[in-house]
């Protein structure tokens, strides 16, 4: 559909323009020369280019459950022996669950759609459909838990976390916690402030969380659309 389209570019350059500068600046005040990355929700690479194009020896693995974006992701990346790209939702748990594709795949979701949200309301009257049009369809699909990667890959030590996973971040991190024998310097996870699913955690049981298990917070960027921000945690024992 050509609006939804249209809408979706807009979106991308407005992020271009008002969000990721800071972002870029933020991130270059810590990441060093050679990062290893975790990314959860690689979409179509978004994440992957910007953190290549900071520290273009980074090293990432990244998390993709949509079967038709792993694809694109492996032809993208099959070039680059420093990008790992993994078909698997993350979850706190491992098993198979109802992944929702959303009309702009940039906002599919494990979570439950609240059909009765004022924001989905306002969000599909901009994409020109009715709420109940917003998913394109559902499949299953594989997840993993953080915790049982890290400890099966025996990962050591983890520059930056990232979970953009459209409401799913708190089961991300509940897969994550307890972590034993592997340190994350920081968790950067984005922060919804709307009603768009079911069973969503608030961004107060998320710093909770982290809190209890030695994060704060370090910086809050706002995107340049909606009521979103990009929150990076650092770890207590990071200078």
């Amino acid at each position: 559909m050509l609006r939804i389209k249209i809408v979706a570019f807009l979106i991308e350059i407005n992020e271009k323009i008002f969000f990721y500068p800071k972002l870029r600046k933020a991130l270059h005040s810590f990441l060093p020369q050679k990062p290893f990355i975790l990314d959860i929700g690689a979409n179509k690479g978004q994440s992957i280019d910007f953190f290549i194009s900071i520290r273009p020896t980074s090293s990432i693995i990244s998390f993709e459950p949509n079967p038709e974006l792993f694809n694109f992701l492996l032809k993208k990346y099959n070039h680059q022996g420093n990008v790992q790209i993994i078909n698997s939702g993350v979850s706190e748990k491992k098993g198979t669950q109802s992944f929702h594709i959303n009309k702009i795949n940039l906002t599919s979701t494990l979570e439950e759609i609240n059909y009765n949200s004022s924001y989905l309301v306002t969000k599909t009257k901009v994409l020109g459909i009715k709420p109940q049009e917003i998913i394109s369809k559902t499949i299953q699909v594989e997840t993993i838990s953080l915790s049982e990667f890290i400890l099966d890959k025996g990962l050591k030590k983890i520059d930056l976390l990232k979970i953009d996973t459209e409401g799913h971040e708190f089961k991300c991190l509940k897969g994550l916690f307890p972590l034993k024998n592997c340190l994350i310097d920081r968790i950067q996870l984005e922060s919804h402030n709307n009603d768009m699913y079911v069973n969503s955690a608030s961004i107060d049981e998320i710093e909770t969380l982290l809190l209890e298990n030695n994060y704060s917070i370090e910086k809050s960027i706002k995107h340049g659309f909606g009521d979103f921000r990009e929150m990076i945690f650092k770890h207590s024992t990071v200078s």
